[in-house]
């Protein structure tokens, strides 16, 4: 008897627990339909009207948050990192996720120049080093930049939670003590608050 291959919205989330069990079926068809079409706009993706209002009514769900959605997907990467011979390269860097135009979106910072609003992601992406397969997203923090006063000193941003060069640390925050895991990453990284964690953390980087 054959057995028929998971799709990736099987494998990543069937297991999600969103406090009802045809949310979770919904979540998995609305990604394996987003996975056919992975660019353009949430109408392009879901083009049946049914599914986008399917979509749209499980993204207002309490239950259905970033982090219940991420957890899921990184519990399944973590595994295939622990069944992965090979070295394995974590590659974080950030990215801007612009909402200027969705003024129903009041909880933005600044990006960009300063005159658009959103998200800055922080990304952690696992890449088997030999295959170069992608094995899948660690981590993503959502960080929004708060408005700082210019006269602000070094002591002050230093205590700062919210400054941006801690984006580091929370990223790779979720990884194993692992000697196989390579972090990578870019002259953002380049403080003694993440190197020190970096040398304390099992890992290679």
């Amino acid at each position: 008897m054959e057995t028929q291959t998971k799709s990736f919205g099987e494998m990543n989330f069937s297991h999600i627990q969103l406090g009802d069990a045809r949310r979770t079926k919904r979540l998995v068809k609305l990604v394996d339909l987003m996975c056919r079409r992975p660019g353009g706009t949430l109408p392009q993706k879901l083009n049946a009207p049914r599914d986008l209002r399917a979509f749209y009514r499980l993204m207002n769900c309490d239950e259905v948050t970033h982090e219940a959605i991420l957890s899921a997907h990184r519990d399944v990467v973590l595994r295939k990192i622990a069944q992965t011979e090979s070295t394995v390269l974590i590659i974080s860097d950030a990215t801007e996720l612009d909402y200027t135009k969705h003024e129903s979106l009041s909880e933005l910072g600044q990006i960009g120049n300063g005159h658009h609003q959103g998200y800055i992601a922080q990304n952690s992406l696992a890449i088997d080093a030999e295959t170069r397969n992608v094995l899948g997203l660690c981590n993503q923090v959502l960080h929004r930049r708060d408005k700082v006063a210019k006269k602000e000193t070094q002591a002050q941003k230093r205590k700062r939670e919210s400054r941006e060069s801690l984006l580091w640390l929370k990223g790779v925050k979720p990884l194993p003590a692992n000697w196989s895991l390579v972090d990578v990453c870019d002259q953002g990284a380049d403080t003694f608050e993440f190197l020190e964690h970096e040398v304390n953390s099992g890992r290679r980087f």
